[in-house]
């Protein structure tokens, strides 16, 4: 399983010049610091950081990484930060890809916005110039206030108990394909004064908190072959644990979002 460390502008895999060997020549590496200065040039400062962990330091030098990024010319949207998130690696694995976040100030949570209409960014490396990167990092400044709209949009609707639940349930399978019982009180119940309330955007973020940073008992459906050879299931129960990977983090919140954007279509 992989994990994640937390990371600056000056780590490995930001600065480094060295893409992983074996890569076509057309594989252009641009060193994430020299993205993240082009970011700064568009207005976007960085914040934070993480990087796929490795115990091999060569490898950590290409790891996969995400970069947060916000804007003083974005306002603030009732306890939320509106962010541009990008994520890169030198191994292969990732093209360069840039979309919204959203950083949750009341539980220092961040998630990713993705959603038909909200799409961001997506540059393979033979491609990969930073004046693309620039243009692109413009337009998401320009589009921040449809991601405001949003967050205020979901504030609006009003999630009776079977549909918070539905969520909960959506919400866990996005993770668990092989969930057997998952405790859908814990998924639920608000864990600050700020968690209160029955609208999408707050329970959204009660599940997508959960989801991620895990803390409950999940019991999971593992196939077994049984002795006589037919395949059966065999149940494990164990306390969920944080979701470690930085791209798994990405998608995982990217699937999330738009499983909040379903239910806002649904319920409006």
């Amino acid at each position: 399983m992989y994990h994640t460390t937390s990371i600056n502008l000056s780590s490995a895999p930001v600065t480094t010049t060295q893409k992983r060997d074996g890569l076509s020549d057309r594989y252009s590496l641009i060193p994430t610091t020299e993205i993240s200065d082009t970011l700064g040039d568009a207005g976007w400062e960085f914040v934070s950081g993480t990087a796929r962990r490795t115990r091999n330091a060569t490898r950590a030098l290409t790891a996969a990484h995400v970069l947060r990024f916000t804007n003083r010319n974005v306002s603030m949207v009732n306890g939320n930060r509106i962010e541009s998130v990008i994520l890169n690696s030198h191994d292969g694995t990732t093209a360069f890809e840039m979309s919204f976040g959203v950083f949750r100030i009341a539980c220092a949570n961040g998630l990713i916005v993705r959603t038909a209409s909200l799409g961001g960014f997506r540059l393979t490396h033979s491609s990969l110039k930073l004046i693309n990167v620039y243009y692109a990092a413009r337009t998401m400044t320009e589009r921040a206030p449809e991601v405001a709209e949003t967050i205020r949009r979901w504030q609006e609707i009003n999630l009776d108990g079977e549909q918070q639940l539905a969520l909960a349930r959506r919400a866990v399978t996005a993770r668990w394909d092989n969930a057997a019982f998952v405790d859908m009180d814990a998924m639920l119940r608000p864990q600050r004064a700020e968690d209160t309330g029955s609208d999408l955007w707050t329970s959204f973020n009660r599940v997508q908190e959960r989801v991620i940073r895990g803390g409950m008992d999940v019991t999971l459906r593992k196939p077994v072959v049984n002795e006589d050879g037919t395949e059966g299931h065999i149940l494990s129960t164990r306390r969920a644990t944080a979701i470690r990977g930085a791209v798994k983090q990405v998608r995982l919140n990217e699937e999330l979002f738009r499983i909040g954007e379903e239910f806002a279509t649904v319920t409006a």
